[in-house]
């Protein structure tokens, strides 16, 4: 693959004569100026702390709710749908006040019905005003409390935790002796020339497992020590977010055709419904070329260029969702060509691993050749994958 120009890598940190001198040369701040300067999906990730090991674990914490799916049956009764009775208990209490997305009447809550139905009645002087029995969102206005009541249960939510595993990524470089001494024409460091292209190197496949990669322990996705393993990738983790090998697809929708401005608001508007794009979020759209090129073309036809225009040709860097969300479009050759993803770059992390970021050590030297091992290990944290992130895919 052809390499641009990476005149900002210089070796600024280490000389000829400090690495001949060393069996071990910190290479992360190469790394890191790769990364910075990267265009692609790296350059938009932000660097999280470092793992202690090498299954890296994190903590994610929820709201209580405050919408909620029922079918009223009368104006006595409200049929909850799919909730248990700890979620139940966290939402409603006596005097709690619902009421239907679709209409204006309030009830009350009168009592609590396990996880099944609650006991309601019309609120304040309302008149009760039929809801065809169907399943309906509603929502919760308040839940008021009186000043003589003692204090009420502890609702907190229980915490789920999240993990990822860390990839070992690795590159070597052998040097004879007669290489080390050829006085070569613009290259004043051999060794360091080759470090700066194994790094460029490791930079495509970590931007290849951030993206594609998929979850194994050993062949297993299960806990445990093991010398090989692999991280999951962007993609995996908004199909299969607790790892469980089952795809959950809360955010995922198979277009099945070309994409289209309609597909792409319809997807922020199921992660604003999840509860993502809220005001900690910091989204954009990820796409490979494919799926750039219709971008680009998006409402061609109304644009007007104006006389005395030099350039021809349109490329749109930012999409403006109807609910007014600005999200810059990212262009990553690695992802599928079928595939649009809209991550949020404040919930997600690039964590290396503790003592083992990317550096150069100096092998035993074989005769009259000497070798070096790049190496280091990083994973991907995903946070709130169920619910800030989403894909489109089998786009045409």
């Amino acid at each position: 693959m052809a390499m641009t120009s990476a005149s900002f890598m210089g070796m600024g940190g280490y000389t000829t004569v400090l690495a001949s001198k060393l069996d071990k040369i910190d290479c992360s701040q190469i790394l890191s100026a790769v990364l910075v300067a990267d265009r692609q999906l790296l350059g938009h990730i932000k660097m999280g702390p470092t793992a202690n090991n090498p299954e890296v674990n994190w903590i994610e914490d929820s709201l209580i709710g405050a919408t909620f799916n029922a079918t009223l049956t009368d104006s006595t009764s409200l049929a909850l749908i799919g909730m248990g009775s700890a979620t139940v208990d966290a939402m409603f209490r006596a005097k709690t006040l619902v009421k239907a997305v679709s209409t204006e009447m309030v009830y009350r809550v009168d009592t609590i019905d396990g996880s099944s139905a609650l006991e309601i009645t019309i609120y304040a002087s309302g008149t009760h005003a039929a809801i065809a029995a169907t399943t309906v969102q509603w929502i919760v206005i308040g839940s008021p409390y009186s000043d003589v009541d003692d204090a009420s249960s502890d609702i907190s939510q229980s915490r789920v935790k999240r993990r990822n595993f860390t990839q070992v990524f690795e590159r070597a470089v052998e040097l004879t002796q007669t290489r080390k001494g050829i006085d070569m024409e613009a290259m004043v460091n051999e060794l360091q020339t080759q470090i700066k292209y194994r790094t460029m190197e490791m930079k495509r496949e970590l931007d290849i497992s951030v993206i594609n990669g998929l979850a194994q322990y050993d062949g297993t996705q299960k806990s445990g020590q093991s010398e090989w393993r692999t991280m999951q990738g962007l993609i995996n983790y908004i199909r299969d977010y607790d790892m469980d090998n089952t795809n959950e697809d809360d955010l995922v929708t198979q277009t099945s055709g070309a994409l289209t401005v309609a597909g792409i608001n319809n997807l922020c508007y199921n992660i604003w419904d999840a509860g993502g794009l809220d005001e900690m979020s910091d989204p954009i759209i990820v796409v490979g070329p494919a799926q750039q090129r219709i971008i680009a073309a998006f409402e061609k036809d109304i644009r007007r260029v104006e006389q005395g225009e030099r350039q021809v040709g349109y490329y749109r860097d930012i999409f403006l969702s109807d609910m007014g969300q600005e999200l810059p479009i990212v262009l990553d050759r690695w992802v599928p060509p079928d595939k649009l993803i809209i991550m949020d770059r404040a919930r997600v992390a690039l964590r290396g691993f503790s003592g083992d970021t990317w550096h150069a050590e100096k092998m035993a030297k074989t005769g009259r050749v000497e070798k070096w091992q790049l190496s280091g290990q990083y994973t991907l944290e995903v946070r709130n994958a169920d619910k800030c992130h989403g894909m489109l895919y089998d786009l045409t």
